[in-house]
Parts: structure tokens; C-alpha cells; sequence
């Protein structure tokens, strides 16, 4: 019985060194094959925040919807 508790101890340090080296594998292996790809269309293609100066201004008109001060008071 203690050779089967000397086995299991030493077999769950092996498992965890596997574990780790495995994982880190996969998520690199994931991280090169489908995130670093996806990203980098994503940056050349999509502006979702529209971070890229297509004008050295970044002002936008807004435009208002109360033109009186008697509908500006009633804003709701």
C-alpha cells in the first residue's frame, strides 16, 4: 500500500510538469495560429474606434435639437 501512495505522489509531480508545459504549448500554439492573424487583419482592415486621422481634425458638428431656450428647458 505505501509503494502505491510513493507512486501516486510522485505520478501527480510528473502530471503537474506535464500539465504546464502542455498548456503552455496550447495556448501559445493558439495564440500564433489564430489570435496573432485574426488581430492583425482586424488592425488593417477595421476602425472600430476610429483612432485613423482621415482629416487633421477630429472636430465633429453637433448639431442641437433645442433652438430655444423655452425647448431647452423642456428636455424630457
Amino acid at each position: 500500500m505505501n509503494l502505491l501512495k510513493t507512486l501516486w505522489g510522485k505520478w501527480l509531480i510528473l502530471a503537474r510538469i506535464i500539465g504546464n508545459f502542455q498548456s503552455q504549448v496550447i495556448l501559445s500554439v493558439f495564440y500564433l495560429l489564430i489570435l496573432a492573424p485574426v488581430g492583425i487583419l482586424f488592425g488593417l482592415i477595421a476602425d472600430p474606434l476610429k483612432i485613423r486621422k482621415k482629416n487633421s481634425s477630429n472636430f465633429v458638428k453637433w448639431e442641437h435639437e433645442k433652438q430655444t431656450l423655452k425647448e431647452a428647458r423642456k428636455q424630457y
